[in-house]
């Protein structure tokens, strides 16, 4: 069961009718209840994974904390012969937490490898003994359960928390369970963290109408978003996709610059109705996106695309790698051999290297994602290590880079180069494909621009009414997405200027936006319903 099928809507309408009334007392055991309800609805024999992610990790941290506990009772009530003693005494306690810790990564992190990347590694060694003339070859097939990216990064977050001493381990493996489980999150996330959910999820929720009301706008533009447009747009792409080999110029580039705000809208759209959802339960989970098709480099990019993925490597791998024992010592040896400049360079080098490289194979099983990781990778590296001498240069150049004509075209610069690493996803592509796929992306001899008026652009899978109603839908969103940026400098958000206005208006547009899903959805007799794209990660 997902959030764009039918059976999804009785069963949220009646856990919400649950949960404001029968369960009003124990609702955040309910949402457990609910939460497991939805996972077996997806896919019952996968369910056991999930619980053995929770129950392992709940089990570990509390032995985790007994020690910190342990060592800080410890430590107060006795006396030590000396500064030395008490290092090796504290020593033996951190090895011990490191056992158990390494102990979580190898149950969690190895659950996720071998469903998610043994047919992958299988498959490569199947190629490199093909070279020698040695035919093996074996395939497991596993299918994914849902959301296993998602939840074991919130568990091994979870658990380093604990390890680090943020906040103390749960006591109670069931609110720990709902932590893991909660179903608005689980499909596509956002990664949450424990110490931000917690205190939303144990408390009383008594019904309140605007708030309420708020998460059914939230769910009905998500829907609107992944369904009217996302839905439709994809049908073009899927179709000029599949015969990329076959065209080039204008239809190529606009293929894969709309297969890019497919992309954001289809996942937007699940972000949306999670949101909404939550919202509706009195809990609010962190934003994911922030319109990122307004950033000026592609570092702003990311810190508006999946953002609580970001923050995630940010957090639990970029730190701690720039901070190991391995860099500092590399540092300080280029620091010594060629200097401060290339010391610094280097420290920002290999901890970002290291966080796109797993980026790119947290997205998927095979080497285009990898190579992507790469690509974003270097891009990113590339715009931090240049960012002063292109200041410099702009300086001399006396070039306003505050002007609206400067920073359109850094938005679309930047809107250029995260659509080409789309390559990589929209077509399955390595390096040479992704280079033959450029190469027919900016062929200028055939660059097809008849295509807008001989009517073969409507070839690939969109009749001419639904290529105009989708291109204006996009229009709609990019309005949209102005105003809420324009609101959010004020304070305010869109919702908040709809709640002020009168209730006719207000169900007017709300009737609009049901119609518009109704009459314009993609779905029906002979559609196949698209799944969420991220939700195969």
């Amino acid at each position: 069961m997902g959030f764009n099928t039918l059976s999804f809507i009785p069963f949220l309408l009646i856990v919400i009718l649950l949960y404001f009334t029968i369960f009003r007392k124990c609702q955040w055991v309910f949402l457990l209840l609910a939460s497991i309800a939805f996972y077996l609805f997806a896919g019952p024999k996968y369910i056991i994974f999930i619980f053995i992610s929770s129950l392992s990790t709940y089990t570990l941290a509390g032995k985790i904390q007994k020690l910190h506990d342990d060592e800080s009772r410890i430590t107060k009530t006795r006396e030590f012969s000396s500064k030395e003693a008490k290092k090796a005494f504290k020593k033996r306690f951190t090895k011990r937490r490191k056992r158990i810790l390494l102990l979580d990564f190898a149950i969690n992190l190895g659950i996720l490898c071998v469903i998610k990347y043994t047919d992958f590694i299988l498959s490569g060694v199947s190629s490199v003994l093909g070279r020698f003339g040695l035919d093996w070859s074996k395939e497991f097939n596993f299918v994914l359960p849902l959301g296993i990216s998602f939840y074991t990064f919130m568990v091994v977050g979870y658990i380093l928390d604990i390890y680090w001493k943020r906040y103390r381990a749960e006591t109670n493996y069931f609110k720990l369970a709902l932590f893991t489980m909660y179903f608005p999150h689980i499909v596509q996330g956002p990664i949450g963290r424990y110490n931000k959910l917690s205190p939303q999820f144990f408390k009383d929720h008594p019904f309140d109408y605007d708030r309420v009301t708020k998460g059914f706008q939230l769910i009905l533009w998500g829907y609107f978003e992944k369904m009217v447009i996302s839905d439709r747009l994809q049908t073009f792409t899927n179709g000029a996709l599949a015969k990329w080999d076959q065209i080039t110029g204008f239809p190529l580039i606009l293929a894969i610059s709309l297969f890019s705000i497919q992309m954001y809208l289809d996942w937007m759209g699940c972000m949306d109705i999670a949101h909404g959802v939550s919202e509706i339960f009195g809990i609010n989970l962190d934003k994911n996106f922030w319109h990122p098709f307004f950033s000026k480099n592609m570092p702003e990019f990311w810190r508006r695309w999946h953002i609580s993925l970001g923050a995630w490597f940010k957090d639990y791998l970029l730190y701690p790698v720039s901070m190991s024992a391995l860099c500092k010592k590399i540092n300080k040896f280029t620091r010594k051999k060629w200097g401060n400049q290339v010391s610094r360079s280097l420290s920002v080098v290999i901890p970002a290297s290291c966080v796109w490289i797993v980026t790119g194979v947290w997205h998927g099983a095979a080497s285009c994602f990898v190579l992507w990781g790469i690509y974003h990778g270097i891009l990113i590296v590339s715009s931090g290590l240049f960012e002063i001498p292109i200041q410099k240069l702009c300086k001399f150049l006396h070039m306003d880079t505050e002007c609206f004509s400067f920073n359109l075209f850094r938005m679309a610069r930047t809107f250029m180069l995260s659509t080409i690493g789309r390559i990589f996803f929209a077509v399955s592509a390595g390096f040479t494909t992704f280079f033959e796929f450029l190469k027919r992306m900016f062929n200028f001899r055939q660059f097809g621009l008849h295509t807008l008026w001989d009517e073969s652009l409507y070839s690939y899978g969109l009749d001419q009414h639904n290529f105009t109603l989708a291109m204006l839908l996009v229009a709609l969103v990019w309005c949209v997405s102005m105003l809420q940026e324009k609101f959010n400098k004020d304070g305010m958000t869109i919702r908040d200027v709809i709640a002020k206005q009168n209730i006719l208006f207000r169900w007017l547009l709300y009737l609009a936006l049901i119609a518009g899903i109704l009459v314009f959805g993609m779905y029906g007799s002979g559609y196949n319903a698209g799944a969420f794209f991220y939700g195969k990660f």
